[in-house]
Protein backbone atom coordinates (compact mmCIF):
# COMPACT_ATOMS: atom_id res chain seq x y z
CA UNK A 1 0.00 0.00 0.00
CA UNK A 2 2.85 2.33 1.21
CA UNK A 3 4.61 1.93 -2.38
CA UNK A 4 1.39 2.40 -3.86
CA UNK A 5 0.99 5.89 -2.81
CA UNK A 6 4.66 6.60 -3.61
CA UNK A 7 3.85 5.84 -7.14
CA UNK A 8 0.51 7.75 -7.47
CA UNK A 9 2.25 10.59 -5.61
CA UNK A 10 -0.72 11.08 -3.56
CA UNK A 11 1.07 11.98 -0.73
CA UNK A 12 2.25 15.24 -3.14
CA UNK A 13 -0.78 15.78 -5.33
CA UNK A 14 -3.86 15.40 -3.02
CA UNK A 15 -2.79 17.81 -0.56
CA UNK A 16 -2.11 20.49 -3.52
CA UNK A 17 -5.26 19.41 -5.54
CA UNK A 18 -7.53 20.28 -2.31
CA UNK A 19 -5.48 23.60 -2.23
CA UNK A 20 -5.87 24.29 -5.76
CA UNK A 21 -9.78 23.40 -5.17
CA UNK A 22 -10.26 25.70 -2.22
CA UNK A 23 -8.51 28.73 -3.08
CA UNK A 24 -10.35 29.32 -6.21
CA UNK A 25 -13.36 28.04 -3.86
CA UNK A 26 -13.45 30.95 -1.47
CA UNK A 27 -11.99 33.72 -4.26
CA UNK A 28 -14.85 33.05 -6.44
CA UNK A 29 -18.41 33.08 -4.08
CA UNK A 30 -21.29 34.84 -5.21
CA UNK A 31 -19.44 35.91 -8.70
CA UNK A 32 -21.52 35.15 -11.79
CA UNK A 33 -20.37 35.75 -15.43
CA UNK A 34 -22.13 36.54 -18.23
CA UNK A 35 -20.95 33.66 -20.98
CA UNK A 36 -21.70 33.64 -24.61
CA UNK A 37 -23.54 30.57 -25.26
CA UNK A 38 -25.64 29.25 -29.01
CA UNK A 39 -29.18 29.97 -27.28
CA UNK A 40 -28.63 33.30 -25.50
CA UNK A 41 -25.86 34.72 -22.64
CA UNK A 42 -26.50 32.95 -19.57
CA UNK A 43 -25.52 34.78 -16.35
CA UNK A 44 -22.90 31.30 -14.66
CA UNK A 45 -21.66 31.02 -11.34
CA UNK A 46 -17.97 30.91 -11.83
CA UNK A 47 -18.06 28.56 -9.21
CA UNK A 48 -19.24 25.97 -11.42
CA UNK A 49 -15.39 25.61 -12.93
CA UNK A 50 -13.82 25.36 -9.35
CA UNK A 51 -13.71 21.76 -9.51
CA UNK A 52 -11.92 21.57 -12.48
CA UNK A 53 -8.62 21.47 -11.54
CA UNK A 54 -9.52 19.21 -8.91
CA UNK A 55 -11.06 16.53 -11.64
CA UNK A 56 -7.21 16.71 -13.95
CA UNK A 57 -5.91 16.09 -10.87
CA UNK A 58 -7.44 12.73 -9.97
CA UNK A 59 -6.66 12.10 -13.98
CA UNK A 60 -2.74 12.66 -13.05
CA UNK A 61 -3.29 10.88 -10.05
CA UNK A 62 -4.99 7.63 -12.12
CA UNK A 63 -2.24 7.87 -14.87
CA UNK A 64 0.91 7.74 -12.40
CA UNK A 65 0.65 4.16 -12.57
CA UNK A 66 3.42 1.80 -12.97
CA UNK A 67 1.78 -0.70 -15.67
CA UNK A 68 4.22 -4.22 -15.04
CA UNK A 69 4.15 -4.37 -11.25
CA UNK A 70 0.54 -3.13 -11.33
CA UNK A 71 -1.09 -5.43 -14.22
CA UNK A 72 1.09 -8.70 -13.11
CA UNK A 73 0.53 -8.13 -9.36
CA UNK A 74 -2.21 -9.61 -7.30
CA UNK A 75 -2.49 -6.20 -5.11
CA UNK A 76 -6.60 -4.72 -5.73
CA UNK A 77 -5.00 -1.50 -7.72
CA UNK A 78 -8.34 -0.44 -9.07
CA UNK A 79 -9.93 -0.91 -5.73
CA UNK A 80 -7.18 1.30 -3.98
CA UNK A 81 -7.68 3.95 -6.75
CA UNK A 82 -11.27 3.83 -5.96
CA UNK A 83 -10.70 4.41 -2.88
CA UNK A 84 -7.99 7.28 -3.18
CA UNK A 85 -10.76 8.95 -5.93
CA UNK A 86 -13.55 8.19 -2.92
CA UNK A 87 -11.30 10.46 -0.25
CA UNK A 88 -10.45 12.78 -2.73
CA UNK A 89 -14.05 13.74 -3.51
CA UNK A 90 -15.08 13.28 0.32
CA UNK A 91 -12.50 15.75 0.73
CA UNK A 92 -13.13 18.45 -1.63
CA UNK A 93 -17.61 17.63 -0.47
CA UNK A 94 -16.49 18.53 3.22
CA UNK A 95 -14.02 21.30 2.24
CA UNK A 96 -17.34 23.19 -0.42
CA UNK A 97 -19.78 22.15 2.80
CA UNK A 98 -17.33 23.83 4.99
CA UNK A 99 -17.38 27.01 3.09
CA UNK A 100 -20.56 26.94 2.50
CA UNK A 101 -21.11 27.33 6.38
CA UNK A 102 -18.26 30.16 7.39
CA UNK A 103 -19.45 31.93 4.05
CA UNK A 104 -23.40 31.40 4.26
CA UNK A 105 -23.77 30.46 0.47
CA UNK A 106 -24.99 27.50 -1.44
CA UNK A 107 -22.79 27.66 -4.26
CA UNK A 108 -20.03 26.11 -2.15
CA UNK A 109 -22.07 23.42 -1.53
CA UNK A 110 -23.43 22.79 -5.20
CA UNK A 111 -19.48 23.35 -5.97
CA UNK A 112 -19.09 19.81 -3.79
CA UNK A 113 -21.79 18.38 -5.54
CA UNK A 114 -20.28 19.03 -8.70
CA UNK A 115 -16.95 17.46 -7.50
CA UNK A 116 -19.22 14.44 -7.33
CA UNK A 117 -20.76 14.73 -10.85
CA UNK A 118 -17.40 15.48 -13.22
CA UNK A 119 -15.78 12.87 -10.91
CA UNK A 120 -17.66 10.11 -11.88
CA UNK A 121 -17.77 11.70 -15.94
CA UNK A 122 -14.06 11.86 -15.81
CA UNK A 123 -13.98 8.18 -14.32
CA UNK A 124 -16.31 6.70 -17.22
CA UNK A 125 -14.77 8.97 -20.00
CA UNK A 126 -11.52 7.47 -18.53
CA UNK A 127 -12.45 3.67 -19.56
CA UNK A 128 -13.43 5.25 -22.71
CA UNK A 129 -10.59 7.56 -23.79
CA UNK A 130 -8.08 6.74 -21.72
CA UNK A 131 -6.38 9.48 -20.45
CA UNK A 132 -7.73 11.84 -22.95
CA UNK A 133 -10.85 11.59 -20.61
CA UNK A 134 -9.26 14.73 -18.47
CA UNK A 135 -11.42 16.52 -21.16
CA UNK A 136 -14.79 15.02 -20.99
CA UNK A 137 -15.74 17.22 -17.63
CA UNK A 138 -14.69 20.46 -19.61
CA UNK A 139 -16.53 19.16 -22.32
CA UNK A 140 -19.81 19.00 -20.15
CA UNK A 141 -19.33 22.73 -18.82
CA UNK A 142 -18.72 24.02 -22.74
CA UNK A 143 -22.45 22.32 -23.19
CA UNK A 144 -23.75 23.47 -20.39
CA UNK A 145 -22.75 26.53 -20.87
CA UNK A 146 -23.25 26.80 -24.85
CA UNK A 147 -26.88 25.25 -24.97
CA UNK A 148 -27.94 24.77 -21.49
CA UNK A 149 -29.71 27.41 -19.72
CA UNK A 150 -32.95 29.30 -21.32
CA UNK A 151 -32.25 32.46 -20.13
CA UNK A 152 -30.43 32.35 -17.22
CA UNK A 153 -32.53 28.93 -15.94
CA UNK A 154 -30.50 25.97 -16.23
CA UNK A 155 -32.72 22.97 -18.35
CA UNK A 156 -32.76 19.95 -15.62
CA UNK A 157 -30.56 18.06 -17.60
CA UNK A 158 -27.01 20.20 -16.73
CA UNK A 159 -26.74 19.14 -13.38
CA UNK A 160 -23.87 21.58 -12.76
CA UNK A 161 -25.00 24.89 -12.42
CA UNK A 162 -28.37 23.56 -10.50
CA UNK A 163 -28.91 25.18 -6.74
CA UNK A 164 -27.29 23.17 -4.02
CA UNK A 165 -30.79 22.32 -2.80
CA UNK A 166 -31.67 20.52 -5.86
CA UNK A 167 -32.65 16.80 -4.75
CA UNK A 168 -32.56 15.59 -8.84
CA UNK A 169 -29.50 17.08 -9.04
CA UNK A 170 -27.82 15.10 -6.47
CA UNK A 171 -29.02 12.02 -6.83
CA UNK A 172 -28.08 12.32 -10.55
CA UNK A 173 -24.45 13.38 -8.66
CA UNK A 174 -23.99 10.65 -6.31
CA UNK A 175 -25.38 8.00 -8.96
CA UNK A 176 -22.58 8.88 -11.76
CA UNK A 177 -20.13 8.85 -9.13
CA UNK A 178 -21.05 5.71 -8.11
CA UNK A 179 -20.94 4.41 -12.02
CA UNK A 180 -17.79 5.69 -12.49
CA UNK A 181 -16.25 3.98 -9.21
CA UNK A 182 -17.69 0.59 -10.85
CA UNK A 183 -15.99 1.21 -13.99
CA UNK A 184 -12.92 1.99 -12.27
CA UNK A 185 -12.71 -0.96 -10.17
CA UNK A 186 -14.40 -3.72 -13.00
CA UNK A 187 -13.42 -2.12 -16.59
CA UNK A 188 -10.59 -3.09 -18.31
CA UNK A 189 -7.87 0.01 -18.20
CA UNK A 190 -7.76 1.83 -22.02
CA UNK A 191 -4.12 1.74 -22.66
CA UNK A 192 -2.06 5.17 -22.05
Amino acid sequence: MRWWIGARRAGITVPLALAVFLLPLLAVQNTEVALPGIVGTPRVALTVFVPVPLVACLMHLLESRVPAPEDSGVRPVARYDALLVTAVAAAALCCALLVAAVSDTQQAAATGRNVLFLAGLLLLGRAVFGPSAVLVPVAWLVLVVGIGFRGNVPRAWTIVPEAARDVPAAIVSLLVFAAGLTVLIFAPRKAS
